[in-house]
């Protein structure tokens, strides 16, 4: 998660997604894995319990079954932040095009974290999706900026809250270490590009939910904060 510090130190990490509303819009940013014993083939070591599982954990902590999501943002095509996607068969699907184009012809270091049937046009109608071109307005309140470095069409949500911007960063920081320690993920095919992306964030972000932080706790509502 820190490529230059912690080497050998185990740590669980999470993987998340990220729910939003202002009141008339459902919102969700990434939608997790696919099918466990799928995933297990990439990471021996994962588990989910059926409290976890995309749709079941929006229907807990938000409330809203999978008909009822409006817009998802997809950080990036990895299979562990698009796995579900073919979930929300209503919803309107935002992703930068050179994320799209990537994931359908990944580098050899990124092929093995692309599965197409996370993405293809069995898990999405093509008419689902909104194919962007750096950073774009969503909805008042809420914009994509463009966070390449851990992919090459990676994008990050930020959310305007009463308390601040808030970053749902995916997996440009694994963890809030990354962007408030200046260390590269344990993932980057983008060197240059992943510390411009950190300056934007520390730029425009008060707080921070990234893609696999420990600290976070499930269904919080309290981020950390972008120093």
């Amino acid at each position: 998660m820190t490529h230059y510090k912690g080497k050998g130190e185990r740590i669980t990490v999470p993987i998340w997604c990220a729910g939003a509303t202002d009141g008339v819009h459902k919102v969700i940013v990434d939608t997790g894995i696919r099918d466990l014993e799928e995933y297990k083939k990439a990471e021996p070591g994962v588990s989910q319990t059926p409290a976890q599982i995309t749709t079941a954990a929006i229907k807990r902590i938000m409330g809203w079954d999978p008909e009822e999501v409006e817009i998802v943002i997809n950080t990036h095509l990895h299979c562990d932040h698009s796995g579900s996607n073919k979930e929300f068969k209503n919803a309107k699907f935002f992703v930068q095009k050179k994320e799209w184009e990537a994931a359908f012809n990944p580098l050899v270091p990124e092929a093995p974290f692309y599965d197409k049937l996370c993405y293809d046009k069995s898990a999405v109608n093509y008419f689902q999706w909104n194919f962007l071109e750096g950073d774009t307005e969503i909805l008042p309140g809420l914009r994509v900026i463009t966070t390449p470095g851990h992919t090459r069409g990676h994008q990050s949500a930020m959310f305007d809250t009463k308390d601040g911007v808030v970053c749902v960063s995916g997996d440009i920081c694994n963890v809030a270490e990354n962007v408030n320690g200046n260390l590269e993920p344990n993932i980057v095919v983008m060197v240059p590009e992943t510390y411009e992306s950190f300056q934007r964030i520390r730029q425009f972000a008060h707080y921070i939910l990234p893609g696999h932080e420990p600290a976070i706790e499930d269904g919080s509502e309290k981020f950390i904060p972008v120093l």
